[in-house]
């Protein structure tokens, strides 16, 4: 009962240890830590914000069409001492309610209308008033139109064009960050896969040096080989035991890397990269890969839409060197309504007296001035010349050396694009040779070491030659795998200098868009 009670315990024991064991250690492939990345890395959050900033800065920019209404209403009495004759009375009363409706609209093309209603009630204590209350209605157009300086659309659109493009270079900016950030990614997650397998290469040749250093004192010790075989292995042994520590260390060092890209807290204590290098020789096409870089790299759209806004001012800055010629004009029809008096003869002699009255009222003022009985209108043009326009001048020299920098920088990025083209091309090809040049170099190596440890087993090497070629063979998988691991991080280059690394990953980019 014991034994089986103990047997319990221990198979308890191993599986606790192995499920920590499992807490600790996490698999994952390049494509899920990449998922991770977009999610989790703050750098890529703070960039995502920006569309949204500049959107709202683009809709700010439309306010100045936006239709402006204003209302104005007051009211007061005012008593004098009669002056006149006239005035039918001793003290002078007058009472004055007035009400303002306005509409203010900017137009396409420079100009502004407004349309203002106003309407007011007077009532007085004059006997000689015809109308009392009387009520007045002005129905009011007035157009204020740029001939000159201000006119078209350049002037009144020329802050929300260039909004709208910097809403566009924001967006473009943040699909370059998105392409750095997976690039930034692949690259450390390849690092970390090579960091593991060269811990296997290294942890390979310990064991072959261990296991020499095994056969060397058996050798010794029925004395067929010399002591000084066994310190020779020895100091192998514990050189390559320093070389495993420090292949241990980059792992660390490089899963730390793959953490802070990721920007998760709790993340296992170890990472074991799923995915290994694959070597699928491609054919680089150096014309066709212009082409697209050309056509979808986020950079050079930024840089094309800031040249748009340059252009946008240099319209805008000469339009602003033309004198400033207005045109105003104004309409307006009138209305008039009240109690009308009637007077049973002169109201001027004193013995008159009202004998009727003919009721009218606001409503009455406002069809009035709505039928368009009384019209009324003005037009005149204002013309204004700035003597020197200095500051007017100074804008467009500055608007120009804006647009020729534009310009140079649209070329010295096509420049770029062209370099690095260039450039992965010739990594693609130099990095294809090298795989396959390392590869047979590590097949010969792996090689002679068999036939040198089968000459040792026989006498007919040494400890020192045998060793060598170890080291050799080690050498030889490193620098396979280091090629190997440098062929898929020019392929992910190949990616990002094309702009294509959303569609080679499957990524929608219009999930980074705030909507």
């Amino acid at each position: 009962m014991k034994k089986a009670y103990c047997w319990l315990l221990v198979v308890f024991l191993i599986n606790g240890a192995v499920f920590a064991l499992d807490k600790d250690v996490q698999s994952m492939t390049l494509e899920e830590v990449i998922e991770q990345a977009l999610k989790n890395n703050l750098d890529l959050q703070i960039e995502m914000a920006n569309p949204q900033i500049f959107r709202a800065l683009w809709r700010k920019s439309t306010a100045i069409f936006d239709p402006g209404l204003s209302l104005d209403f007051s009211t007061g009495e005012n008593n004098s001492p009669s002056s006149s004759a006239l005035t039918g009375a001793d003290i002078e009363t007058t009472k004055n309610s007035a009400f303002t409706l306005g509409v203010a609209q900017r137009l396409p093309f420079g100009g502004s209308l407004d349309v203002t209603l106003r309407s007011n009630r007077f009532e007085t204590n004059s006997r000689y008033s015809s109308y009392n209350p009387r009520y007045n209605s002005i129905l009011t157009f007035n157009l204020t139109q740029p001939l000159l300086k201000n006119f078209g659309s350049g002037s009144t659109q020329r802050s929300i064009r260039i909004a709208r493009n910097n809403r566009d270079k924001s967006i473009f900016a943040l699909r370059q960050a998105v392409i750095n950030l997976i690039y930034q990614t692949e690259e450390a997650y390849w690092n970390l896969v090579y960091s593991h397998q060269n811990l296997e290469v290294k942890q390979k040749s310990l064991q072959l040096a261990k296991d020499l250093l095994r056969q060397n004192e058996t050798q010794v010790k029925v004395g067929v080989s010399a002591p000084m075989d066994i310190l020779t292995a020895q100091a192998e042994v514990a050189a390559r035991e320093s070389e495993t520590l420090q292949a241990q260390s980059q792992i660390q060092t490089y899963e730390e890397n793959l953490r802070r890209i990721l920007n998760v807290s709790e993340m296992p204590a170890t990472i074991i990269p799923q995915d290994k290098p694959l070597f699928v020789p491609i054919t680089a096409d150096f014309n066709e890969y212009l082409l697209e870089a050309l056509e979808k790299r986020p950079d050079i759209e930024q840089v094309r839409l800031d040249l748009k806004n340059k252009n946008i001012d240099v319209h805008y800055y000469r339009n602003q060197l033309l004198p400033d010629l207005q045109l105003n004009a104004t309409y307006y029809t009138s209305g008039l309504s009240g109690d009308q008096l009637i007077w049973d003869g002169n109201p001027l002699l004193p013995d008159s007296k009202i004998i009727d009255t003919i009721k009218g009222g606001f409503d009455d003022s406002l069809s009035e001035a709505f039928k368009n009985t009384y019209r009324n209108f003005s037009i005149g043009l204002q013309l204004s010349i700035p003597v020197l326009n200095t500051s007017a001048r100074a804008d467009m020299a500055q608007a120009k050396l804006n647009l020729k920098q534009s310009l140079l920088q649209l070329k010295k990025i096509e420049s770029t694009i062209y370099s690095e083209v260039k450039q992965i091309v010739m990594d693609l090809e130099t990095n294809l040779k090298i795989v396959e040049a390392n590869r047979i170099s590590r097949e010969l190596a792996e090689q002679k070491l068999s036939a040198e440890q089968k000459k040792l087993a026989v006498g007919l090497s040494t400890n020192y030659l045998v060793l060598q070629y170890q080291r050799d063979f080690s050498n030889a998988q490193i620098a396979e795998l280091k090629s190997l691991i440098d062929y898929n991080l020019a392929l992910s280059r190949v990616n990002k200098v094309l702009g294509s690394t959303l569609e080679k990953h499957h990524i929608e980019f219009s999930d980074f868009l705030v909507k």
